[in-house]
C-alpha cells in the first residue's frame, strides 16, 4: 500500500507524537486528516504550512456516531490511532478519564474503522509500559505486566486491536512506544519539567531520579510509525517496539540539560513528584523493528535535548 499518497486519519493528530507525525505525512504527499478534541493538543501546534494541507476534524473518541461519520466522510486506508491520555499523575489521580478515553475511545476508533469500507490498516499507539518490570531490554515477546493505570489501559489497546483484526481481517499495527522527548510537549513529563525549572530559575525540585528510562526522539517515533502502517499490511497483526535501545538516569537528564545550557543545576527532591509503581528500568529492544522495518532511532540524546531546549512546549501547554 505505501503512505506515499494514501488518505491517513490520525487521531491526537495535535498532540505531540501526532504533530511531528502529520508534518512527515504531508512531507510524504499523503491527504492527512486530524480528529483531536482539542483538550490537549491544538492546531497551532502544526507548523502553518502543514496545518494548511491537513484537514481538522474535532471530535472525542469515545463519541461513537462522530467517529464513524467523520471517517465513513474521509474515507482513509489507514488510520493512525494515537489520541489517549498518557500523562502518569493524570492517569492515576482520573482513572476513569484514562480508562474511557485509552480503551473506550480505541473500541470506537476500531468500531468506525471496520464499518467504513476504506481502512486497509490501522496502527494504534502501545507503550513499553505494557511490559513487567525486568532489568533487562524488553523485546516483544517478553512477558507482559504492567504496574500502573495508563501500563494496564494501553495493554486493553492492544487485545481490542488484535480481536479487531482477528474480526475484520484488517491490518494491526501495534507501536510500543517508549518516553519521547523532543520539540513541543504538550505535558510535563522529566525533561519539560526540568527545562522550565531552568528557565524560571531558582531551585530546581523533582522526583525519583535514579529510575533509568529509553528516551526516543519524537521524529524517529512519527518514521517508525510511517513504517509500521507499510509493514503491518499483508501481516495481520505486527507488533514493534520503538525505543532508543539505551536508557538514561533521571540525574543523568538533568546533566545533559546542565551541559546544554552551560549551567551547575542543583535538585531538590519534591515528595509529590515519587511514584509508588516506579519500575527501576524501562528499556527496549528494537531488533524486530530494525529487521522487518529497516527502521532504528537515529536521533541521539544530546540531539534531541537540545531540539526540547529550542521549542520545549506545545501550545497550551500545562507545566507544574
Amino acid at each position: 500500500m505505501g503512505l506515499n499518497g494514501a488518505r491517513a486519519l490520525v487521531t491526537g493528530g495535535f498532540g505531540f507524537v501526532g504533530s511531528q507525525l502529520c508534518r512527515t505525512l504531508v512531507e510524504r504527499g499523503s491527504d492527512v486528516a486530524v480528529l483531536d478534541d482539542l483538550s490537549v493538543g491544538s492546531e497551532e501546534n502544526l507548523a502553518p504550512a502543514v496545518a494548511a494541507e491537513v484537514h481538522t476534524i474535532v471530535a472525542d473518541v469515545r463519541d461513537l456516531d462522530a467517529v464513524e461519520r467523520h471517517v465513513r466522510d474521509f474515507r482513509p486506508s489507514v488510520v493512525v490511532h494515537l489520541a489517549a491520555v498518557h500523562f502518569i499523575p493524570t492517569c492515576e489521580q482520573q482513572p476513569t478519564l484514562a480508562i474511557g478515553v485509552n480503551v473506550g475511545g480505541t473500541q470506537a476508533v476500531l468500531e468506525a474503522c471496520s464499518r467504513a469500507g476504506s481502512v486497509e490498516a490501522v496502527v494504534v499507539a502501545s507503550s513499553g509500559a505494557v511490559y513487567a518490570p525486568s532489568t533487562s531490554a524488553h523485546d516483544e515477546g517478553a512477558a507482559i505486566g504492567p504496574t500502573d493505570i495508563y501500563g494496564f489501559s494501553k495493554e486493553w489497546t492492544e487485545r481490542l486491536a488484535t480481536y479487531f483484526h482477528s474480526s475484520t481481517g484488517i491490518s494491526v499495527g501495534i507501536a510500543r512506544i517508549f518516553n519521547v522527548v523532543g520539540p513541543g510537549e504538550t505535558n510535563p513529563h522529566l525533561l519539560p519539567a526540568i527545562i522550565e525549572q531552568v528557565r524560571n530559575g531558582g531551585e530546581i525540585r523533582l522526583g525519583n531520579l535514579t529510575t533509568r528510562r529509553d528516551y526516543v526522539f519524537s521524529g524517529d517515533v512519527a518514521e517508525g510509525l510511517v513504517r509500521l502502517a507499510d509493514g503491518c499490511v499483508g501481516n495481520g497483526v505486527l507488533t514493534c517496539n520503538l525505543g532508543s535501545e539505551s536508557a538514561q538516569s533521571g540525574t543523568e537528564l538533568v546533566e545533559l540539560v546542565a551541559r546544554a545550557t552551560d549551567r551547575e543545576l542543583s535538585v531538590e527532591p519534591d515528595p509529590a513528584r515519587f511514584r509508588e509503581s516506579d519500575r527501576p528500568l524501562l528499556l527496549s529492544d528494537c531488533t524486530r523493528a530494525f529487521d522487518l522495518l529497516g527502521w532504528r532511532a537515529e536521533t541521539t540524546i544530546e540531539d534531541a535535548v537540545a531540539a526540547a531546549l529550542a521549542q520545549p512546549f506545545a501550545t497550551g501547554y500545562e507545566g507544574g
